[in-house]
C-alpha cells in the first residue's frame, strides 16, 4: 500500500475522530441530549473504522461498513427528531428508522454476500438523510430568529450532512451501479479496481471537508461566545 493510499484509508477514522473529540469540548456548553448522541455516534464509528480499514483485510470488512450504515442512520434519524417539532416530520423520522433496521436485519435472509459491498443500504440512508435536512430547512424559514445562523450549531451540522449525503448518494450510488456491472461481466481487473477506487477516495474527501466544517463550527461558536 503505497503512501497516497494509505491516507485515504486513514482518512475515514479520522473523519469521525476529529468531530467526536471537538463535540466532547462543545459539550461543556452545551449539554443537550443530541450533542451526546453525536459524541458517541463519532468515537464509535472511528473504532469500527479503524477496525475496517487498519485490523481487518479488505475483503473482511464488509460487515463493519455494514454496521457503520446502521449506525449512522439511526444515530442522524435520533438527532433530526429531536430538532424537529412538526409530529408528521417526526414520523416520517421513526419510520425512516424503522425501515434501515428492517432492511439491516432482512439483507442477511435474502441477499447477503459477505464480501460484496452493501450500496443499496448507503443510498437509502444518505435519501432518508437528505430528506430530513430538507424538514429541518424548512423549520427554520418558517421560524425565524435574531440569533443568526452562524452561532447555531445545528445549522452548521445540518449543512454539513447535506453537503455529505448529497454528494455520497451519487457516489454509493455509481459505486453500486459498476461494482454489480464489473461482477457480472466476470472483470474486476485492475483497471475496474482503480475505478472503484478513485470513487471511494471521492466519497473519504466528502467524509472529510464534512467533518471539518463539524469542527469549524465548534470553533466558532466557542471564540463567538467569549468574543461576542
Amino acid at each position: 500500500m503505497n503512501l497516497i493510499t494509505s491516507i485515504y484509508y486513514n482518512m475515514e477514522p479520522l473523519s469521525f475522530l476529529l468531530p467526536g473529540l471537538f463535540l466532547l469540548y462543545y459539550a461543556r456548553i452545551d449539554d443537550r441530549a443530541r450533542i451526546k448522541v453525536l459524541i458517541g455516534y463519532y468515537l464509535l464509528g472511528c473504532l469500527l473504522m479503524i477496525k475496517a480499514n487498519m485490523f481487518n483485510p479488505l475483503s473482511d470488512n464488509i460487515n463493519d461498513y455494514r454496521l457503520m450504515c446502521l449506525l449512522t442512520s439511526l444515530a442522524i434519524s435520533f438527532y433530526f427528531y429531536s430538532c424537529l417539532e412538526d409530529r408528521w416530520q417526526r414520523s416520517t423520522i421513526l419510520l425512516f428508522g424503522a425501515v434501515h433496521v428492517s432492511y439491516y436485519i432482512g439483507y442477511y435472509f435474502t441477499d447477503y454476500d459477505p464480501k460484496a459491498f452493501d450500496s443499496l443500504g448507503y443510498v437509502l440512508t444518505s435519501f432518508s438523510i437528505v430528506v430530513m435536512v430538507f424538514f429541518f430547512m424548512y423549520q427554520t424559514l418558517r421560524n425565524v430568529t435574531d440569533e443568526p445562523l452562524s452561532r447555531n450549531f445545528d445549522f452548521w451540522f445540518v449543512t454539513a450532512q447535506m453537503l455529505y449525503h448529497c454528494g455520497s448518494f451519487i457516489v454509493f450510488l455509481t459505486y453500486g451501479y459498476f461494482t454489480k456491472k464489473i461482477q457480472t461481466a466476470n472483470q474486476y481487473t485492475l483497471p475496474n479496481r482503480f475505478l472503484l477506487m478513485q470513487l471511494w477516495n471521492g466519497h473519504n474527501i466528502l467524509l472529510l471537508i464534512s467533518s471539518l466544517l463539524i469542527c469549524t463550527s465548534v470553533v466558532w461558536i466557542s471564540w463567538r461566545r467569549k468574543h461576542p
